[in-house]
């Protein structure tokens, strides 16, 4: 007990308070289900979840540190993803996730696990760094355009000026759009992932850093059974064998590249091709992929036409900060270079990348 707030360990009846809660603290629209999803269902294992509650046992805030399988240096590991910080306003800055965050990072420690990691939010970075957590970097959104009309009204107080403007820019986008390398035909609609994911997994594991495991039953479990289903996966076949998938989202106008493997980087230039191929195809306004600057995959976008802001980019919208904390004294301090960590948009602790 800390100034009239008491901690337990979250259980199935908990979901719709901590979705009630969610919903106030982030201005979301989840219900009991996507905690269900998140907490319980992750084939990686339970989540080390713990709710804060008041005098009366009412629970007014929790967090959760998600598990992942990951590979370092090829041998498998668990880590641990910081996951729904979050707690009322009325009882905010009475230390409630400072406390949640330790509790739960030791209990991590004490399961063996060494790090845990998090694309950090705007509104809780600060109190992670307070709290122990490192920023280690950041990973840029990589942006291509068709249509000019929303970026232009970003502009500002030049807005009014700029979007004007957009059918003649528009006309440029078009032109480069059309030189876009059309679809492969081996790129095709995959509805559930099976064991040859399993198998491609296992044959793109990096010989140096960390990886996180892709097999078919997290695939499954992250981007195919997810509550919102907003996620569309396509597989490459090459002569009856999977040589690489794609996970995208195009939602009112953005199409995001969620998540991508690919055995070579002939497959992954084909993958990305097709993505770039179908957002021009869907009508997106614009395509993005969240993605760190050392991935494979930058050079190849770049060759496509996408391209980051380097000047002045914005956090949370340009750039998002990577971070980690240690659950153990013994955690290996060569894991905080940011060039060992292999992720992608994916790996956010987001339900879905859209809004």
């Amino acid at each position: 007990m800390t100034d009239a707030w008491s901690v337990r360990p979250a259980g199935r009846q908990d979901e719709a308070r901590q979705a009630e809660i969610f919903n106030t603290c982030f201005r979301k629209q989840k219900d009991a289900r996507t905690f269900a999803w998140k907490y319980r269902e992750n084939p990686d294992g339970p989540a080390i979840s713990r709710v804060a509650c008041d005098g009366q046992g009412t629970v007014v805030g929790g967090y959760s540190y998600v598990p992942r399988r990951f590979r370092r240096d090829g041998a498998p590991l668990l880590l641990m993803q910081a996951s729904d910080a979050m707690t009322l306003p009325d009882w905010q800055g009475r230390g409630i996730f400072t406390g949640l965050d330790d509790l739960v990072c030791a209990e991590a420690g004490r399961q063996g696990v060494p790090w845990a990691f998090a694309y950090s939010g705007r509104i809780s970075l600060k109190g992670f760094l307070r709290n122990g957590w490192q920023l280690i970097g950041h990973a840029p959104v990589w942006r291509m355009r068709f249509r000019s009309r929303r970026s232009l009204g970003r502009a500002g107080r030049l807005a009014p000026l700029l979007v004007p403007l957009a059918p003649v820019l528009d006309v440029v986008l078009g032109w480069r759009a059309r030189r876009l390398p059309s679809a492969s035909t081996e790129v095709q609609r995959l509805e559930r992932f099976e064991a040859e994911a399993d198998e491609l997994s296992d044959a793109c594991v990096p010989e140096r850093g960390l990886f996180g495991e892709r097999r078919a039953a997290w695939l499954n479990w992250r981007y195919v059974d997810n509550p919102s289903r907003r996620q569309e996966c396509f597989a490459l076949r090459w002569k009856g064998r999977m040589d690489g998938w794609l996970v995208a989202e195009f939602v009112e106008g953005n199409a995001f590249l969620v998540d991508h493997l690919a055995r070579t980087e002939t497959a992954r230039a084909v993958l990305l091709a097709a993505f770039a191929d179908m957002a021009r195809q869907r009508g997106m306004e614009e395509a993005t992929a969240l993605l760190f600057e050392h991935h494979p995959a930058v050079p190849l976008l770049a060759a496509l036409g996408f391209a980051r802001r380097h000047s002045r980019p914005k956090a949370f919208r340009d750039m998002f900060p990577f971070i980690v904390r240690a659950c153990r004294p013994d955690s290996p301090q060569e894991d905080l270079a940011i060039a060992r960590w292999h992720l992608a948009d994916g790996d956010r602790d987001a339900e879905h990348m859209s809004a």
